[in-house]
């Protein structure tokens, strides 16, 4: 069994998500004019060829209610419901933290007949064990066509990053005979440099405090997002974790770095939600925080979040975080 948690929050006991990391890509077989930001559009299409691929009801049947909703994939991959006494912040919401994250790797949007859409899939805590599931429904959903205009792809290749580089589990048509039993990765253990840091956020990140997004989080406000997203998924995604949720020591321990430089600005983006037939606006901050100060107690939640990201579309690949040397 992988190790789950760390001491190095300044004692403060941290569970450690283990993930896998696919990298898929797709080739257009014709021309297609996708969006700017891939994310949302990623993650509906795979949602539906999961469903259709693992489903045994149809699509008549709502997940809450299936009798099947303990065991089916689909719950436990895509609709995450809650089951049972939800932790802390998610009493009275029906689903849990999804266990996977969409990084597209590219904005281009016009795509000619063989270009390529590369996308990373992270699959976090037991979902790791579903990845022979989520290759198949990313070949599904590339055939099924992406986009408003349906514009068909195929499934050229298909990585998994291993310690020192990548390790091919599909090509030509056929999945390697390791594909299923992938074993999963934890986030880095590397420490801090001394004093010194920057968070770098590379995608749009959406932190609502009393109803508002913030523009400008302090350091603070940041480690409790990370904190509050790694204990929510180690609750509902790995099983056994050790879960404390008084962390109040070590938000304090945030509250005593400095910022020595900000340089963040908005970034606006908008979604079409099938769910509710509207475009959705999604914007959210993006650009730099330095920090300086004791780190130490910090890297094992920082390095965390460059996995897991923060905030809230983490689905997408929003909330994305880059820890750079001060």
């Amino acid at each position: 069994m992988l190790p789950q948690a760390s001491p190095g929050c300044g004692g403060y006991l941290l569970p450690r998500v283990p993930y896998l990391r696919l990298r898929f890509t797709l080739r257009a077989l014709e021309p297609a004019r996708l969006p700017l930001f891939k994310g949302s559009l990623l993650r509906g299409a795979f949602g539906h060829a999961l469903r259709r691929t693992v489903c045994s009801m149809g699509p008549a049947q709502p997940c809450p209610d299936c009798l099947l909703r303990r065991t089916c994939v689909n719950t436990r991959l895509f609709e995450t419901l809650i089951e049972g006494e939800p932790p802390p912040f998610l009493r009275g919401l029906p689903t849990s933290p999804r266990p996977y994250v969409f990084e597209p790797a590219t904005e281009a949007r016009e795509l000619a007949p063989g270009d390529p859409l590369t996308f990373d899939l992270l699959l976090l805590g037991q979902a790791a064990d579903l990845q022979a599931y989520a290759l198949l429904a990313v070949e599904r959903m590339a055939r099924a066509g992406l986009g408003a205009g349906r514009f068909p792809f195929v499934l050229d290749r298909a990585e998994t990053s291993v310690p020192g580089g990548w390790e091919e589990v599909y090509a030509e048509g056929r999945a390697s005979s390791v594909l299923g039993t992938l074993p999963p990765l934890v986030p880095s253990d590397e420490p801090l440099p001394e004093g010194k840091a920057v968070l770098r956020f590379l995608t749009p990140t959406r932190l609502k405090v009393r109803g508002r997004l913030l523009e400008q989080p302090d350091f603070r406000t940041l480690i409790f997002f990370m904190l509050r997203r790694t204990l929510e998924l180690s609750w509902f995604h790995v099983p056994g974790a050790e879960i404390d949720w008084s962390f109040r020591a070590l938000l304090d321990l945030a509250s005593e770095v400095s910022t020595t430089a900000t340089d963040f600005r908005w970034r606006s983006w908008e979604r079409y939600s099938n769910r509710q037939s509207r475009k959705m606006e999604m914007g959210g901050f993006v650009g730099t925080l330095a920090i300086e100060g004791d780190l130490a107690p910090f890297a094992p939640l920082l390095r965390s979040a460059e996995v897991l990201h923060v905030g809230k579309g983490t689905t997408f690949g929003l909330g994305k975080v880059e820890l750079n040397p001060g």
